[in-house]
């Protein structure tokens, strides 16, 4: 029987998802011993640290079963435009391309090492992200996957709620990938304070094996937000479409007119490939975290006052933040779980004047924190973040 590979879980997967792929065929010739079954995995555009990957492991009638999770789930730089510049930003290397080659190993007779290898399959692609076990539970008992539901059924890679409320200066991102090349138009369709509706249509060609970041917020898009007869725009919706069908979903965004003193927004790698962006309207207190250490120097002789016998060869500073989101939605104060696991984020932060923007690296702070009080009907939280730098110098915030 020939060597043959079934790959689970469709042409894009995340990579903290169990990636399996069953290796049946092939049999021990005689007089041979030590047969296993192979797994090569390869990284076609180099980005894979380590690969080629070739996996082996004895056969339980006549199969083999691999978790190739390990070897895929590595570090990504994510990547973003800030600021915002045009429609859509496309990015052909942030995924993953991994082909898989099944095989056979043996020692012959003579004691010499045999590999036989089978055909190589096509490529797949992994995001870095993945579901927690019980969405996983969940597709697996409805015999779907992160493939199907996403890429399949056109939606965008965000968790976000729809209707979520944002700024009307905030930087709103989308991400999508496609199954197949398609000539499309990204559609926004604003709704105003008194009922009127506006549309803009912009065309964007897209391509199998890109991830597409979309910036949204409708200035972008060339709507106007704010009439000078005081109209507003009260939400507007987003979404992709060819020949006249919708190939996305449709997300709605609310704009929050409240006035902010101090706008602050967070953007996230989120858990499903893409990077997301919150508003957060509360209040916020600004700190330092100082590390350092304190070594006693014997005095001198001629040592004046101005001499101390306490020195400090090492001192380092780091920014901290308690940002408070503001009131949030249930869902919206939910969906907040995958900011605070986010393991890349940045933290917008606006100058005195609010006219501008510098983007810094941010940690979230371990924390156990409530999201929905439902008791006291309190939703909104405080998250403390630090700068993801430590120096011991400050930063000139004349020159900013």
């Amino acid at each position: 029987m020939a060597i043959s590979a079934e790959i689970s879980g469709g042409a894009v997967q995340l990579t903290g998802n169990p990636c399996r792929v069953k290796v049946t065929g092939g049999s021990p010739p005689a007089e041979s011993y030590n047969y296993k079954l192979l797994l090569k995995l390869e990284n076609e555009d180099g980005k894979l640290t380590g690969a080629p990957f070739i996996d082996a492991i004895a056969p339980n009638n006549n199969e083999a079963n691999f978790n190739v999770s390990g070897y895929v789930d590595q570090p990504v730089k994510a990547l973003f435009q800030y600021p915002p510049s045009g429609v859509m930003v496309n990015y052909p290397t942030q995924a993953f391309n991994v082909q898989f080659t099944p095989g056979e190993s043996y020692i012959d007779s003579d004691g010499i090492l045999q590999e036989n290898w089978g055909s190589t399959s096509g490529i797949y692609q992994f995001l870095k992200g993945g579901l927690n076990p019980r969405q996983r539970a969940i597709y697996k008992a409805n015999n779907t996957n992160f493939y199907e539901q996403y890429l399949l059924n056109g939606r965008f890679l965000t968790p976000r709620p729809w209707g979520d409320f944002i700024h009307p200066t905030q930087p709103v991102k989308l991400w999508f990938m496609v199954t197949g090349n398609e000539n499309a138009v990204l559609k926004v369709n604003g709704k105003y304070s008194d009922n009127s509706e506006e549309t803009a249509s912009h065309s964007v060609a897209l391509n199998i094996d890109i991830l597409y970041e979309f910036n949204c917020n409708p200035v972008i898009l060339e709507l106007v937000v704010e009439k000078q007869d005081g109209v507003r725009m009260e939400f507007f919706d987003v979404w992709l479409e060819s020949g006249g069908t919708a190939i996305s979903d449709s997300r709605r965004f609310q704009l929050d007119w409240n006035y902010c003193e101090r706008p602050f927004f967070l953007l996230f790698a989120n858990s499903l490939g893409g990077i997301d962006d919150v508003y957060l309207s509360g209040y916020a207190v600004e700190g330092i975290r100082i590390d350092g250490e304190t070594v006693y120097k014997p005095q001198k002789e001629n040592d004046t006052v101005f001499d101390p016998t306490l020195v400090t060869p090492n001192k380092q500073g780091q920014n901290v933040w308690k940002i408070n989101s503001g009131y949030k939605s249930t869902t919206q104060a939910i969906y907040l779980r995958d900011l605070m696991v986010a393991r890349q984020v940045w933290l917008l932060y606006p100058n005195l004047d609010i006219t501008s923007y510098m983007v810094i690296p941010v940690i979230i702070e371990n924390t156990d924190v409530n999201l929905v009080d439902r008791k006291l009907d309190l939703w909104d939280i405080t998250i403390e973040m630090a700068e993801a730098h430590t120096s011991q110098f400050t930063f000139d915030n004349r020159v900013f």
